[in-house]
């Protein structure tokens, strides 16, 4: 088997389009907002979607500015999404710590008074 170059394979490949990772970018909020796809797992892929977009505006054959707005404004709102998910499961485990802590510290305070 023979290994092709990326050269190669520019020719006849298939390449991607700002309105496919504007689609994309709108399926990953929609996950991230339905809590159905991980966070973590989702800012990589928006991670690689922004690669991805950087190489279609150098190329320049398939980016437009009407385009690259959309692109900007579908990354932002996915990053929005992202923080506010990480900031809700922040909120919870606070929540969870401060629980736990109030009942150690409960505990501790019977163990006082069954001591007298």
């Amino acid at each position: 088997m023979s290994k092709k170059s990326f050269s190669d394979d520019a020719g006849d490949s298939n390449e991607t389009t700002e309105q496919a990772l504007v689609a994309l970018t709108a399926q990953i909020k929609a996950f991230v907002e339905n809590r159905s796809l991980d966070s973590r797992f989702a800012a990589k892929l928006v991670r690689r979607m922004k690669k991805e977009a950087d190489a279609i505006s150098q190329q320049g054959s398939n980016a437009t500015k009407p385009g690259q707005k959309e692109l900007k404004k579908a990354f932002d709102a996915v990053d929005e999404a992202l923080r506010n998910h990480d900031a809700a499961l922040l909120v919870t485990a606070n929540a969870a710590l401060r629980e736990t802590d109030d009942t150690s510290t409960s505990k501790k305070s019977q163990q006082r008074s069954a001591k007298k």
